[in-house]
């Protein structure tokens, strides 16, 4: 099995705030060009995101599927493997004391893009790329400039505080867990990785864990570390 790499992701993650940057630059005008340009950030964005599912889940994919660029086809591929692979819109709290356990805060998929939207957005960003034909309706110039603007908002949804599992081997898991500052300003706080030893002994365990119904304090899940 190989070994999954903090280093990779931290890497994948940098770029993904280096590009939600200037997709926020490019999403406020109201312009053709910048639309465009704008949903190309968006798809590389998600294709980035895609990635992150295949690193923490390399030892379920064919070699075929581990070099798949196609964000769909990758969901679709682990989606018939493993029941949690994309990242979880959520926070980990300490309890205080050092032998108590963290607890995990789901916040759900209401402000944050959800598989189906995740799909649906780049499948719409790439109908974006395309020139404008002369015999078609012409383009919903602010219908698209609006989607563009909520697709960023969910991703910072998602992405902003998430987490992940991460299968080590046989009953072997840990949790990733993500805070990203997307503020474009220099005081924007640095990305920060923390990762958690858990006692899981099948997928199970983690698809209750990772419940996006268990939203809100009466959902808290904990972790057993």
């Amino acid at each position: 099995m190989r070994v999954f790499s903090s280093d990779q992701y931290s890497l994948i993650l940098k770029e993904i705030r280096e590009r939600m940057y200037s997709a926020d630059i490019l999403s406020n005008q109201e312009n053709v060009v910048f639309i465009e340009s704008t949903s190309l950030q968006i798809r590389k964005i998600l294709e980035l995101i895609a990635y992150l599912s295949v690193l923490v889940n390399n030892e379920k994919l064919n070699n075929r599927e581990k070099n798949e660029w196609h964000p769909n086809k990758i969901i679709e591929a682990l989606k018939k493997k493993t029941t949690i692979f994309y990242p979880f819109p959520s926070c980990v709290v300490m309890q205080g004391k050092d032998n108590e356990q963290p607890v995990l805060i789901p916040f759900g998929y209401k402000n944050a893009l959800s598989q189906t939207d995740f799909v649906n957005a780049y499948n719409t960003c790439g109908k974006n790329l395309h020139a404008q034909h002369p015999l078609r309706e012409k383009a919903k110039t602010k219908q698209l400039f609006s989607e563009n603007k909520k697709i960023l908002k969910n991703l910072k949804g998602l992405l902003e505080r998430h987490t992940i599992g991460i299968r080590h081997g046989a009953n072997k898991y840990t949790f990733l867990y993500v805070e990203i500052d997307f503020t474009n300003s220099d005081t924007a706080k640095p990305t920060t990785i923390r990762e958690y030893k858990i006692h899981i002994f099948n997928e199970r365990q983690l698809k209750t864990i990772f419940n996006p119904e268990n939203s809100g304090n009466s959902g808290d899940s904990i972790l057993n570390c």
